[in-house]
Formats: structure tokens, C-alpha cells, sequence
């Protein structure tokens, strides 16, 4: 793609421009100087670590030949156009939109924000209008899918030059809908700048990333930020049964809606029965059986079918589809061994989330059955939460293990000794605690009886430990299936041996 800079540097706040071709060509956009290659435009931001504008002149000798940023600090080069701004985080979203010709005006794109749910919503959409026969794109923690091709991401919300570029390129495979995450720190960090979308969707909101926020004030403030910036034309779907839904639409311009459970929802749903295999609901009067399990996960399909009413699908047709929607992967994502042992992978990394899938699990099952849950938490992150939730986990269990998630730079024993520094009423046998994953997950398998129920809770769908800046493969779901599996399989020798 290749764009003149005088109309990629459209609508953007310039403060003044040193070099006076703006007519040359521009082939790419980049904030990483490493990457950047002949005529690219450097767009110099600074970073809580790193400040961008160190690297222009790397940038320069890597071959771009437009720069932008908000300082001059090295010499100028007679060949190079520099576009002076006030924000460079923020022209980056202007410049991107202009690059790739404004994708977010040719496709209606949904933002779905909060603290847990999110995932599931804009996954459950995506398999949902899939199968309408409406082509869409698909971008979360999980990568950006487009169609049935699947594109990695490290953010839960990609930088804003991968939004544009996915977006365009969606549209060229002839996509007409579009299902993002929205995470705060994608809101706070500009990276959805530029971006307009059809309608915004807040599932809840809980204690979470406050060693980012450092306040809940702050980090319910940046999610109504998000919905404070859609537009008139938009719509703002809340979840009714949280209080900070009505803190948050204060003063937007969007036109309101709300789902859950109270009488007062646009969009209201009621659950018959729940049980291990699925729940049976009720809504807007019609009864579905779906396979997803836990009052979240309602939560979450009332979520998705408000979302698609709103954008003007039939609500018979929708009601066909969303019934069979499959369990999302890290998500309450099931497997019983031979041996009747059923493990649960689930990402839940906060407190709320845990305490949500905890008590969902006391409500299924049987009194006779063991609660055994493996859990870790993540190095370098907010360590409030890390003796919330093992109390939560200690208090709820029959047994508790403690054990790695992402320890990243920080010390695993540490971790370790946060997540047990607790108090509680209780008075039951020690916490057993790992440092190695793999051997918590195999001790869990090793304690379990038939129909007894392991929780792997915190990292879902990741398929890899960071581990002091690398990472590690490693799948929860693959290797309790293989540990199972080698321990069904002694079992049978053990009761061959028996006869």
C-alpha cells in the first residue's frame, strides 16, 4: 500500500512540518525503529520504559523518510520530512485510519469492554454471525481472526497501526462486521484513537489491573472514557445488574441499552435450570438449552444476542444459531478423562472472575464430589489481588494448590508467599505449593477420584509461561489431557496386573 504524506497527515493536529515535501510516498507506518524499512513513516512516542524520539536516527538509517514526533532532538537530515505534534500517540491513530483508508467507516465495528467477559462476547459473535452467513472480523486476547485465518497478538487490544491494517484488510475479504476488545489499558494508551465504532458493549466491572490504574476511580473512569467518545449514531449496550453501568453512561451521546436479569433490561433472560452439561434459559420468551455453563456465561450470551439484535438481525434467526454456540477455549473449557476425573480450564486471573467460576462449581456439583483447584498468579502485576484470591480459592476448596502462572521478572517464591498471606476462619490442612506448573497440575490428577472436579484456573488459553523475559510452551488443557491419559493408562496395567 502506498499513500502520498500530505493525505496521510490529514485532520492531524500538525504544530509545524520541517521539510517541505509532503508529496512523497509513504509504503508503511511504524513506532518501532527496528522494523522500519524504506519509505516508512517513524512515529516517535514515548513510552513509560523507552522514549521513541532516542531512535529516530536509527530509524532514518533504516530507510524511513518521514518522521513524526512531538521534540526535535537530533540533526536535522536534509532528505527527511519531520512532522512536528503535540501527541504522537495520538496522530498515530489519525495517520493510520488516513493510511489505510479509513476501515472503521466501511465496516460496523463493535467495541466490548470490562473486566471479565470480554473474550467470550466478542468470540461468541463471531461464531454467531459466522454462521448467519455475515463475514467478520474477530480481534481479541486470543489474535485477530479474520474469516477462518487466524492472526497472533501479544495486547488484548493490538496497537492501533495492526487495528487499521486487520480492518482493511477485512474488508477486502468482504467483511461487514467487526468484534474488538476494549481493555483499559488499550483506552488509557490511545490505541483505539481514530476508530469509530457502531456500538460499545460493558460487561462489568471489579477489582483488576490496579498496578496500572492504581485506583478503581481511575480505571472505571478510562472505561467511561470509551463510551464517553462514541457517537450519537452508537449504541451503548450495559449490563444492568452492575452498579457502574449508571456511573459510566453519565453524560454520553450514544443511545443506552441494557441486558440481565432485572425487570427494568431491554434485553432480559431467565435461567430454568443449570447443571455440569449446560443450562436451560428463557429469553425474550422462547426456551434454548445451551452447552456454556455458570451465570456468567449467561451474562455473556444475553450480551452477544442483544449486540445482534441491535445491529438488525432476526431475533428467531438468532435464537437458532446462539444455541449451539461451542464453549469458548480457556474459557470453562471441559475434559472427563476414562477415569471420571473432569478438568476445568479457566482464565480466570482476578478475583472476581475466580470467586464467579468457584461458585459456579459449588452450584453443579454433587456434595460427594472433591473441588480441587490448581492456581497461580502473575509476576509484575498487581500483588493486592494475589492474597484475595487465595483466600478465595482456600475458603472454597477441598484442596488447594498453589503454583506458577506468568512469574515474568518477579520471583516465584515471593509470589507464592503473597498468595498465602491471608487470614481465615477456617483451619484446614496446609496449602500445597509448587513452584513448576506441570508437577501442580500432575499432584491434583494424582489426589482425584472419580466424578471429583480440577479446576486449572489463570492462564485459559495461553499456551506459553513467561518466565524472565522468554517464553516457555506450555498448555494447561494439553498437559493435564496428557498427564490423564499416562495415568489412566497405569491404572489398567496396575489392575491387569491385579487378575
Amino acid at each position: 500500500m502506498k499513500k502520498r504524506l500530505k493525505d496521510i497527515l490529514k485532520k492531524v493536529d500538525v504544530l509545524r512540518i520541517i521539510g517541505r515535501n509532503t508529496s512523497k510516498l509513504i509504503e508503511g507506518i511504524s513506532m518501532n525503529s527496528k522494523i522500519i524499512q524504506k519509505n516508512m513513516i517513524f512515529v516517535a512516542k514515548k513510552g513509560k520504559i523507552t522514549d521513541g524520539h532516542e531512535f529516530i536516527i536509527e530509524a532514518i538509517q533504516n530507510g524511513a523518510n518521514s518522521i513524526v514526533c512531538e521534540k526535535m532532538t537530533s540533526p536535522i537530515n536534509q532528505d527527511i520530512t519531520y512532522v512536528v505534534v503535540s501527541d504522537s500517540t495520538y496522530a498515530l491513530g489519525i495517520i493510520s485510519s488516513n493510511f489505510y483508508d479509513h476501515p472503521t467507516k466501511k465496516i460496523k465495528l463493535i467495541g466490548i469492554t470490562g473486566t471479565n467477559g470480554k473474550t467470550t462476547v466478542a468470540t461468541i459473535l463471531h461464531q454467531l454471525f459466522s454462521k448467519m452467513g455475515e463475514k467478520n472480523i474477530l480481534i481479541s486476547t486470543m489474535g485477530i481472526k479474520i474469516l477462518s485465518k487466524i492472526y497472533p497478538t501479544i495486547h488484548t487490544t493490538p496497537d492501533i497501526i495492526e487495528i487499521n491494517k486487520y480492518l482493511n484488510i477485512s474488508i477486502r475479504k468482504g467483511c461487514r462486521y467487526a468484534f474488538m476488545e476494549v481493555s483499559s489499558h488499550g483506552i488509557h494508551q490511545k490505541r483505539i484513537t481514530g476508530l469509530l465504532f457502531q456500538g460499545g458493549l460493558f460487561t462489568n466491572i471489579t477489582h483488576d489491573h490496579l498496578d496500572y490504574h492504581e485506583s478503581f476511580h481511575h480505571y472505571l473512569s478510562t472505561k467511561k472514557f470509551f463510551f464517553e467518545n462514541l457517537s450519537k449514531n452508537a449504541f451503548a449496550l450495559m449490563n444492568s445488574d452492575d452498579k457502574n453501568s449508571y456511573k459510566i453512561i453519565k453524560d454520553i451521546f450514544s443511545k443506552i441499552y441494557f441486558y440481565g436479569f432485572k425487570k427494568n433490561a431491554n434485553f432480559k433472560i431467565q435461567i430454568l435450570k443449570k447443571s455440569i452439561h449446560g443450562s436451560l434459559l428463557l429469553i425474550d420468551g422462547h426456551k434454548i438449552f445451551t452447552h456454556l455453563i455458570g451465570t456468567f456465561n449467561v451474562y455473556n450470551l444475553l450480551a452477544s444476542y442483544a449486540t445482534a439484535i441491535l445491529l438488525g438481525k432476526n431475533k428467531n434467526d438468532i435464537l437458532k444459531i446462539i444455541k449451539n454456540i461451542k464453549p469458548i477455549r480457556g474459557r470453562f473449557e471441559q475434559f472427563v478423562s476414562n477415569s471420571g476425573i473432569r478438568v476445568i480450564v479457566d482464565f480466570a486471573h482476578n478475583p472476581d472472575g475466580l470467586k464467579t467460576v468457584l461458585k459456579t462449581l459449588k452450584e453443579i456439583k454433587n456434595n460427594n464430589e472433591k473441588l480441587i483447584c490448581v492456581i497461580g498468579c502473575g509476576g509484575n502485576r498487581d500483588i493486592k489481588k494475589r492474597p484475595l484470591m487465595g483466600k478465595i480459592v482456600y475458603e472454597t476448596c477441598d484442596v488447594s494448590i498453589f503454583t506458577s502462572d506468568n512469574p515474568r521478572e518477579e520471583n516465584m517464591e515471593k509470589i507464592l508467599f503473597d498468595m498465602k498471606n491471608f487470614k481465615s476462619y477456617l483451619n484446614k490442612e496446609s496449602i500445597l505449593t509448587f513452584v513448576n506448573r506441570k508437577e501442580a497440575i500432575q499432584t491434583a490428577i494424582q489426589i482425584a477420584k472419580k466424578k471429583d472436579i480440577i479446576l486449572i484456573a489463570g492462564k485459559g488459553h495461553e499456551t506459553y509461561q513467561e518466565i524472565k523475559g522468554k517464553r516457555f510452551p506450555f498448555n494447561d488443557m494439553k498437559i493435564a489431557k496428557d498427564l490423564l491419559k499416562t495415568y489412566d493408562q497405569l491404572k489398567f496395567c496396575v489392575k491387569c496386573e491385579m487378575k
